[in-house]
Formats: structure tokens, sequence, C-alpha cells
């Protein structure tokens, strides 16, 4: 027995011949990289400073740190560098300071008694911890990394400046260091500051009403 063939198509259902082929979902797009540095850190390093790679946030909320840099060396326009005995991580905004205070002005005095600078000693920079380590204080700079301490300059021809002390032979040098310090700085305390600070110096640039500063250092 012979089946009857099937109807033909209606032509409006047929395939249209010149139709193109679907097109395929577009493949997924590749994750977005992470924001390479900021305008401050390229800065940071056009005027000589030695970034070095950031370190994990270990941190936040009042011990967070906005646009960190960490760093342990200043090239200066001379070729000749001055080295930190130990790496600090800070704001780039407070490093900028840093970097300028130690550039211009460190530099500068140093030659100014025929010598070199070549090392700050002591160095401190992000700490997480209340003001001085006490206990119920307010927040300290340092958690913020918008603070810097130091104990001592070491020169290219080995001396040494300790920023306490009563040492004559420093004297003029320590003096000419605490005015620079305290034009640059909001916040500095040295010796006679308190007995926190008797033997190294601290430098912030916290903000106050009225652009109120602090310079408390006794050169002696």
């Amino acid at each position: 027995m012979i089946m009857p063939l099937p109807p033909r198509r209606p032509a409006e259902f047929a395939p249209d011949p010149t139709a193109k082929a679907a097109s395929t979902p577009s493949q997924a797009q590749p994750p977005e990289k992470p924001p390479g540095p900021s305008a401050c850190v390229g800065t940071f390093k056009e005027r000589g400073g030695i970034a070095l790679p950031p370190v994990p946030a270990s941190s936040s909320g009042d011990c967070g740190i906005d646009d960190p840099v960490t760093f342990e060396r200043i090239d200066r326009p001379d070729g000749s560098k001055v080295e930190l005995d130990s790496a600090i991580t800070v704001r780039c905004s407070f490093a900028l300071e840093v970097l300028a205070w130690i550039r211009d002005d460190l530099s500068e005095i140093a030659a100014g008694e025929n010598a070199k600078l070549a090392t700050l000693a002591g160095v401190g920079g992000h700490a997480c911890r209340p003001r001085n380590g006490v206990a119920g204080a307010p927040i300290s700079e340092h958690a913020s990394g918008n603070a810097l301490d130091v104990s001592a300059l070491k020169m290219q021809d080995g001396r040494i400046i300790p920023l306490a002390g009563r040492d004559a032979a420093t004297l003029s040098m320590r003096g000419a260091i605490s005015k620079s310090a305290c034009a640059r700085f909001t916040t500095v305390l040295g010796p006679g500051s308190d007995s926190a600070h008797k033997d190294h110096l601290h430098l912030d640039m916290r903000k106050r009403s009225r652009d109120f500063r602090i310079c408390q250092w006794t050169v002696e």
C-alpha cells in the first residue's frame, strides 16, 4: 500500500535561504585589571622615591591607610641615595612630605656641615595603636600612616647625629633640623615634649582646626 506524501509546507514557514545564521553569544569579557598606582604614587616616584611592592592590607577602619606607599630609599637628583634603616608604609601624601624633607631640607642642612646624609635611623611608620601606646588614648596618627618616627641621622663619612641628647658638636645641626621639621610638619614631638618622645622625633601631618600646629622639641 502506497502512503500519500505529506502536504507541502506553507511558504510563510519555509526557511529563508538568505537569512544569516544566528550569531553566537559573545565571549565573556575578561575581568578588569586592578587599578594601577595613583597619581600621587607616580609623583612620589618622579621625585626620587623608590616604592616597594605594596604590602597586603592588614588593618582597616581607624588603622587603614588611604593610598599607601612602602619605601626605604630615596634617590637624589645628583644620583646619590638616602636610606631608611627599615622600610616604612605610610599614606602617599605623607610620603611626599617625608621625601621633600629628606631630599631638600636634611640634605641641605648636612651640606652646610660639610657632610652628606646617608641614612635615617630608628624609623617607624604605620602602627595600629593609640597615641604613645597608652590604652584608651585617642588613635595615633601612625595608625593611618600619617606619621614618622626617627631617632638619628647617619652621614656618609660615618658620623651619627642623634636627635636627642646634649652633644655640643651637633647642636647647630639639630637646631636647623628642628626649625625645618616645625616648618614642614603640623606636629613635631621630640625630647622635652613628654617621656614618650625623650629619645626620638615624631613627625606627622595631623589636621587641626584653624591650622593649629604643635612644635615641641627642646634642642640642647
